[in-house]
C-alpha cells in the first residue's frame, strides 16, 4: 500500500471549522466501486444496488448457478443448500 502524505495548504473555507477544507471522504470514495468490483470478478453478477449484502448476493447466486451451488461441480459453494429468502 503507498505511503500517504499530508501536506498542509494555507487556504480559508468559510464553511469548513476555523476555515479548513475537508480531507478525510477521499480514501473511502472509491472502496464501494472496488467491493462491488470485486463481487463481479468473483460471480460474473454486478449489482448496481448498495450495499452489497448477503441477503441480495446469494439469491442473485442461486439463480444464476441454481443446484450447482450445492454439489461438487466447478461452482459449489460450501455449506449451500437453498437460496436465502429476500
Amino acid at each position: 500500500m503507498p505511503r500517504t502524505e499530508v501536506i498542509f495548504a494555507k487556504t480559508s473555507d468559510r464553511l469548513g471549522p476555523y476555515g479548513a477544507k475537508s480531507m478525510s471522504e477521499s480514501p473511502y470514495n472509491p472502496v464501494a466501486a472496488a467491493l462491488a468490483n470485486a463481487v463481479a470478478d468473483a460471480t460474473g453478477l454486478r449489482f448496481a444496488v448498495l450495499p452489497l449484502k448477503a441477503d441480495r448476493i446469494f439469491p442473485a447466486l442461486w439463480e444464476k448457478f441454481g443446484p450447482a451451488m450445492a454439489g461438487d461441480g466447478p461452482h459449489a459453494a460450501q455449506g449451500a443448500t437453498a437460496p436465502i429468502a429476500p
